[in-house]
């Protein structure tokens, strides 16, 4: 029995090793790298096939506290420690983070190329964390993430730190104003003002002038300028957001980037479920891509001109977005309502635009026959996730 036993022991072995040899076989004999369905790379271990290698030695950098509305930018070195021409394509970044231009050119081995990853510390005061992708051939890492993060802090020399309108009514002309102070220089320049959004650019007015020090609000300051900003009229209604860029010469503050914010009001408004009357957006949240998100409000106009204002769509961001007027109900001479649905489709791809330092609102913008008011801005919130 015993020797038995011992035979039905050997051919088991026997087996498991004829196994373990001939799968070592199999693998042998497969090609050293093989392109899977959707063009991922199978790459066999010990081949002798030629491979590029992104290697990135410091994936991450901190930029430590930025002053609101000021930019920082990092060259990130990535080397080809591989021994075939790496390839490297600009891929996805997050909302407010710019990637520069990534060559087209093949990397040869043992060389290296710089990618430079760009921040404007446009979000309230807080920890900040931003990424790029960069795609490669790299049959083993197709994707580096670089990250840079830091911190964000309102600027010492600007107050306020916000050029805030409040509400502005449609056809009228408002103005708000902040000081720019030198803290720890007695020379200040502060010149090239640019708005934003080009498309209200001839809307707004910018004057910029020195101020003397006993009239800056921070007494400590050296020397100021007092910068106010116009709205004209022709502003869309609704919500008013958009970045005043100054140029100065302060130290870590060459570019200063200072929000306009505040509401165009009058007699077209927005009402339905989900809208902020605070914010003048739809919160839609976070939605599944799988399930998509819908809603549907109500633009109601007011007033002699309301039986004859109609809406037509003008532009749409992001344009995934799907917008659909519906057909005006007359509630009565004054007063008439136009349904307004907005969808996100099934399927849209992850984005984020919840008006946070990842991403700016969608946004749209609607042409009305309304001798007013001749646009309406309504704005989005919403993100997808997978």
């Amino acid at each position: 029995m015993r020797i038995i036993r011992l035979i039905l022991f050997a051919v088991l072995v026997g087996g498991l090793v004829g196994g373990a040899v001939a799968f070592v076989q199999v693998r042998n004999d497969l090609p050293p790298v093989t392109e899977l369905p959707g063009g991922t790379m199978l790459v066999v271990p010990g081949s002798k096939e030629k491979m590029a290698h992104a290697k990135v030695e410091e994936p991450h950098y901190d930029f430590g506290t930025m002053q609101r509305g000021t930019a920082k930018s990092h060259n990130f070195t990535i080397t080809n420690s591989g021994d075939a021409p790496l390839k490297l394509k600009a891929g996805t970044t997050s909302c407010k983070c710019t990637l520069s231009e990534v060559s087209e050119s093949a990397i040869a081995p043992g060389e290296s190329t710089q990618v430079k990853v760009q921040w404007t510390a446009k979000a309230d005061n807080g920890p900040f964390r931003q990424t790029a992708n960069i795609m490669t051939n790299d049959p083993l890492q197709s994707t580096v993430e670089l990250t840079v993060d830091g911190k964000i802090m309102s600027a010492s020399g600007v107050e306020p730190s916000d050029l805030m309108f409040d509400k502005i009514p449609v056809g009228e002309s408002k103005s708000t104003q902040t000081f720019v102070m030198a803290m720890l220089q007695d020379d200040l320049t502060v010149t090239d003002p640019v708005l934003s959004d080009p498309t209200t650019r001839d809307r707004f007015d910018v004057k910029i002038e020195p101020v003397d020090t006993k009239d800056l609000p921070n007494k400590n300051a050296r020397r100021g300028f007092k910068v106010t900003v116009t709205a004209l009229p022709g502003l869309p209604a609704g919500r008013v957001m958009q970045w005043l860029s100054l140029r100065t010469n302060l130290q870590d503050a060459e570019k200063l980037e200072i929000p306009i914010m505040g509401q165009v009001v009058g007699d077209i408004s927005v009402h339905g479920t989900g809208w902020s009357e605070d914010h003048s957006a739809l919160m839609l949240g976070n939605i599944k891509s799988s399930e998509g998100g819908h809603a549907k409000l109500s633009i109601v106009v007011r007033g002699a001109e309301a039986a004859g204002t109609t809406f037509a769509i003008k532009s749409v961001d992001p344009p995934e977005m799907k917008v659909k007027i519906g057909e005006p109900r007359k509630l009565k001479d004054t007063l008439v309502q136009t349904p307004l649905e907005i969808e996100i489709p099934v399927g849209t791809r992850p984005m984020v635009h919840l008006d946070t330092s990842q991403g700016d609102p969608g946004h749209i913008v609607l042409t009305t026959t309304n001798p007013k008011i001749k646009e309406l801005a309504v704005d989005v919130q919403f993100a997808v996730e997978r």
